[in-house]
């Protein structure tokens, strides 16, 4: 897990725009969305996982422990059950919503960057963001 402690920056997007139309969300969270360059950054104390991700809008940390479900606040109004797995150079977050519709970010680590995977349960495709190493 040489990814831990590293931080990621974003570098570039594909179908963002396409995943993040499919999304229910009002238009200035899409456009704030695609604007978006964040850092992200995994760490691990024990048995548990820190991820952060920073934005221009403040840092957002998130502690989970391998398949161990958890109530995430997504915004204001929304709660989802999230479960982060774990596996060698993988990390799949899934997000379910209270209608049931989920969204899953699968982040696949290599030796110089990061690659997000992004579906949607009512969207047939993937958008990718690219990070680099920092």
């Amino acid at each position: 897990m040489s990814f831990l402690g590293v931080t990621y920056g974003h570098e570039k997007d594909e179908n963002l725009k396409e995943f993040l139309d499919a999304l229910p969300l009002p238009p200035e969270k899409k456009e704030a969305f695609l604007k978006s360059k964040p850092l992200a950054k995994f760490e691990k104390d024990g048995d548990t996982y820190i991820s952060t991700t920073i934005t221009p809008e403040g840092e957002k940390v998130i502690k989970f422990k391998n398949g161990v479900e958890f109530d995430e606040q997504v915004s204001e109004s929304i709660t989802a059950k999230t479960t982060f797995t774990v596996e060698d150079n993988i990390i799949t977050q899934v997000q379910t919503f209270p209608d049931g519709k989920s969204v899953t970010y699968k982040r696949e680590f290599t030796n110089d960057g990061l690659t997000v995977y992004l579906t949607f349960t009512d969207w047939n495709g993937t958008a990718k963001r690219y990070y680099v190493a920092q």
